[in-house]
């Protein structure tokens, strides 16, 4: 991903109406990605409604994440580091505000066995990406070979009490039988889909 000091995209002449010159490339998004900030070229086919502090979703390398609109820039032809799939819904936020409560349980977990297997390991934080599958466990430095084993089954955990939380039921059955199809009150690509169904659309997509 690509680095950039946060200094170098605020004193750079910016305004929210920049676009190409070039038509045939899309706008960029720089954003902040990660718990951590890192900045990243976002590509986004169509980004008119999307403005400087949009929370969005994306698709980077590491998975379906959450970013931070910082400017928009012209596409300069290079690889982006992610895709924008939307702008943030309410139903994005309740999705990420229930594996955020889930995460700080592994937290807890981890920092609990590391107390108790008396090892030096400094945990700062652990990290769920938008797809309720993925943890990232952020510790200071090198962890412990120990801890290997013992992330896997935290993550398992995780998993499985994100599977069997109600929100992720709503999202498995969605409104009901038909879910997603045209039959079932428009929810299909013609129509508006229902809202636990744009929840799902961007983790499901490969």
């Amino acid at each position: 991903m690509q680095s950039l000091d946060s200094a170098d995209v605020f004193d750079a002449p910016h305004s929210e109406s920049t676009s190409n010159s070039d038509p045939s490339l899309p706008n960029d998004l720089l954003c902040r990605l990660g718990i951590h900030g890192h900045i990243g070229r976002v590509r986004a086919e169509s980004a008119d409604r999307i403005s400087r502090g949009d929370r969005v979703l994306c698709r980077t390398d590491r998975g379906v994440e959450t970013g931070w609109v910082m400017a928009r820039t012209p596409s300069s032809g290079n690889e982006p580091d992610g895709i924008l799939l939307r702008r943030f819904t309410t139903e994005d936020d309740l999705f990420s505000r229930c594996l955020k409560e889930f995460s700080d349980r592994a937290f807890e977990s981890c920092q609990k066995w590391i107390q108790e297997n008396g090892l030096a390991d400094l945990l700062l934080e652990v990290e769920p990406l938008m797809d309720g599958k993925t943890l990232y466990f952020h510790f200071l430095g090198e962890a412990s070979v120990m801890l290997g084993s013992e992330l896997d089954r935290l993550v398992e955990v995780y998993q499985s009490e994100v599977a069997s939380s109600q929100f992720a039921k709503l999202l498995e059955e969605g409104c009901g039988p038909g879910c997603g199809t045209e039959e079932k009150s428009g929810c299909g690509p013609s129509g508006g889909a229902c809202a636990v169904c744009v929840v799902a659309s961007a983790c499901h997509k490969s």
